[in-house]
């Protein structure tokens, strides 16, 4: 009897939005996730991180600034949905 593989497949849905540090939040299908393409993208050690259990998952229904000028707001499920690649990027970033 031929066995079946079993594929877990994750899509937008999956997507959480994890407050890093102070400064920044990541979209990601997991904080482990999260805090590994921070640490890789930006360069910063694991004390400049919040500590793993202060990490905060930020409500995708939450409405924030997507522009510098803080002139346009979005919800965050739309900032997520219009910028998710499959991939974890920032999609925050507050001035710090």
């Amino acid at each position: 009897m031929e066995e079946l593989e079993i594929i877990e497949s994750k899509g937008l849905e999956d997507v959480r939005v994890f407050r890093v540090c102070e400064c920044n939040a990541v979209a990601a299908y997991s904080l482990d996730e999260a805090i590994e393409f921070y640490k890789e993208d930006t360069g910063v050690a694991d004390d400049e991180l919040y500590a793993y259990k202060n990490i905060e998952v930020i409500g995708l229904e939450n409405e924030f600034y997507e522009d510098e000028e803080r002139s346009v707001k979005k919800k965050l499920k739309d900032m997520v949905s219009e910028n998710w690649d499959g991939h974890p990027f920032i999609v925050l970033h507050w001035d710090c």
